[in-house]
């Protein structure tokens, strides 16, 4: 399985690809003339018999069928061409609202796709991504409301965030640079209509939104928990409290009335053992008498017998 920084690297130069098709179809079918795939390439073919240095390197054209074999190299050669030598010049960025904005943008996009296709260690997949995240703010700032929706550009800029943190330079998304009003006697910035970061500040602004509701319903979750815990706690410290009581008050009742009769009994025994005593001294005392009584008579010469 390759390294993260490389497949992360993989990844960036297929969103490259995906972007750079996206704008190169905006401006086609935003053009005078014909619209379609085989017109684009009947154009290619001019250009490269009246360019060939320019078009020069450039991958075979002859397999292409549809929109999705294109990628960046192409795209790019079509878009950035000058045109200076063209029979029918076309110009595709210099016929926008913005062509300073939409040319930087389409540099941007090239040098990160180059930049991914060629990186081999961590170092070159993090360039790889910044470049990439940088092209996502050019991307904006030429073409948000035209060939890209805010939507698409927020899905840009979390694929940008992931790929930063993938390749170890970070994820956390910075916040756009402030536009500062001009001078007095300055034009005003060329585009002012999109400010650079608001697909990326509605990006973050979801992301913690949604972190924001995990982290809720994880409270939530552990609050209920722990109320149900401590419910059952206090009913089954509760129980236990009965029950001891109940038991030590069964046990002192059984201790007491253990403790009652123990006393009860040693008691009457005492009382039986004084009661024997007395009859055995009266019945003595009564034998004594007798014998006194008899030996007096017998000295007197008196015998009852």
């Amino acid at each position: 399985m390759p390294e993260e920084y490389l497949q992360a690297a993989f990844e960036i130069k297929a969103s490259c690809d995906e972007i750079s098709r996206r704008v190169l179809r905006w401006h086609w079918e935003n053009k005078p003339g014909a619209h379609s795939f085989e017109s684009l390439l009947e154009h290619l073919e001019r250009r490269q018999e009246e360019s060939p240095a320019y078009y020069g390197h450039m991958p075979d054209i002859g397999r292409k069928t549809s929109w999705q074999q294109l990628d960046t190299t192409l795209c790019m050669r079509v878009l950035l061409d000058p045109e200076n030598d063209a029979s029918q010049p076309l110009d595709l960025l210099g016929s926008t609202a913005h062509p300073g904005a939409a040319r930087r943008a389409c540099n941007a996009v090239r040098m990160a796709r180059n930049e991914a296709a060629h990186a081999a260690d961590r170092s070159s997949g993090g360039r790889a991504a910044i470049l990439f995240d940088e092209a996502v703010e050019c991307i904006e700032e030429a073409y948000a409301g035209t060939a890209f929706s805010e939507r698409e550009l927020a899905k840009y800029y979390e694929l940008s965030s992931e790929y930063l943190r993938r390749c170890g330079v970070g994820g956390k998304n910075a916040p756009p640079p402030q536009q500062e009003a001009p001078e007095a006697g300055q034009p005003a910035p060329e585009v002012n209509v999109y400010p650079t970061g608001a697909a990326r500040q509605k990006a973050a602004a979801a992301r913690e939104k949604s972190a924001s509701a995990a982290r809720t319903g994880t409270r939530s979750g552990t609050r209920e928990k722990d109320s149900k815990t401590g419910a059952s706690g206090s009913r089954s410290s509760s129980s236990g409290k009965t029950g001891s009581g109940s038991t030590s008050r069964k046990t002192g009742q059984s201790s007491t009335r253990s403790s009652s009769k123990g006393r009860g009994r040693p008691g009457g025994r005492a009382k039986k053992e004084k009661d024997t005593g007395s009859q055995a001294a009266l019945f003595l005392a009564v034998a004594a008498l007798v014998i006194g009584l008899l030996m007096r008579a017998a000295g007197m010469g008196l015998w009852i017998f």
